[in-house]
């Protein structure tokens, strides 16, 4: 029997299409609206859209309030069947779409996803169907990949051609050159991935993963990667990683969703005792997927390859800015300690 093969991260990587079909003929359309998670009048708010239009055709900030709503209200008041049952119907509608804008500034649908789901599955992916966590591997853990998020590129200067991610830098209102990032947050559309993979990846996928996230050339790219590889140095290093860790983190490594994680009534840092069907925050991060990326953090990020970063970035004026005092940052921190 052939070996599976080793997990990466690939630009132009596309998601499987048989892992969606396969989601699509086992989650079947729920037969009543899903409502609003928070409501102060009489009338609920019901997202009859989902209902009464192909979900191809949803106007995009309509799923994305919709999967919101399944964040928040899974957060707020625990697991209801209502939310659960539209949010698998949902999933590979929206996989299929996450390279879509939400909003002006490169927030794309993927970070709504990948908050949801992990409300949904906080201690998991379960067997829902035999194949169901190989196709949640095939789609949205891959997602970032997406050939619509990447562009070909030819670098001027070293008349280098390569793949470059395109959600980074775009024009606000006055049409001023921005960054969707810089040394203080990390690019929102990775730091939703990183966790996601982080959080469902088995140890050894970890590895090879992590990896291929290095190898990507990209010089911005490589900005936004060290700066969330800083803010995630120091949780790494804890042996339980809650989901108010990530809100503290220092450079931000938060985005749309990461908020609406784990549960008011979970236990280590919530405000009232664990209840049944909420999402426990102890169970945020298992640890031997944090001491395996921690593992490779060491062995890969290398001194001599934050020097090579930072003179990559010297390169640019932009990037430079956008990644003041990181890498300086970076070599005070790797090697990552020891568990505390």
């Amino acid at each position: 029997m052939a070996s599976k093969p080793e997990y990466r991260w690939i630009p132009k990587q596309e998601i499987a299409l048989d892992s969606l079909g396969r989601m699509q003929a086992h989650f079947h359309k729920p037969l009543e609206p899903m409502g609003e998670a928070w409501f102060m009048s009489e009338k609920r708010r019901m997202f009859h859209e989902l209902m009464e239009q192909p979900i191809e055709q949803v106007p995009v900030k309509i799923l994305s309030k919709a999967l919101t709503e399944i964040s928040s209200g899974t957060c707020c008041f625990g697991h209801r069947d209502e939310w659960d049952q539209w949010f698998k119907y949902l999933l590979p509608y929206s996989i299929a779409r996450c390279h879509e804008l939400v909003s002006y500034d490169e927030t794309l649908l993927i970070q709504d996803i990948a908050a949801a789901f992990m409300c949904i599955y906080w201690k998991g992916i379960p067997e829902e169907y035999p194949e169901f966590r190989e196709d949640v591997i095939c789609s949205l853990s891959v997602s970032l990949m997406v050939s619509d998020l990447w562009i070909d590129y030819q670098d001027e200067l070293t008349k280098s051609s390569y793949p470059k991610f395109n959600f980074q830098i775009w024009r606000n209102k006055n049409d001023t050159l921005r960054m969707d990032w810089n040394a203080r947050k990390a690019n929102c559309n990775l730091s939703s991935m990183m966790f996601f993979c982080l959080k469902y990846l088995e140890p050894k996928e970890i590895y090879t993963w992590i990896h291929s996230c290095i190898s990507i050339y990209d010089p911005y790219w490589r900005g936004a990667l060290s700066v969330w590889l800083l803010g995630a140095s120091d949780l790494l290093c804890k042996s339980i990683i809650v989901p108010s860790d990530v809100d503290r983190a220092i450079p931000q490594v938060i985005w749309q969703g990461s908020r609406m994680l784990g549960s008011i009534a979970g236990s280590v840092d919530a405000k009232y005792p664990p209840m049944e069907e909420h999402n426990d925050n102890i169970y945020f991060l298992p640890q031997e997927k944090t001491v395996a990326l921690r593992e490779e953090v060491n062995r890969l990020i290398t001194p001599e390859l934050i020097l090579d970063w930072a003179e990559l970035f010297s390169h640019d004026p932009f990037l430079l800015e956008s990644t003041y005092s990181v890498p300086e940052s970076l070599l005070e921190k790797v090697p990552l300690l020891p568990v505390t």
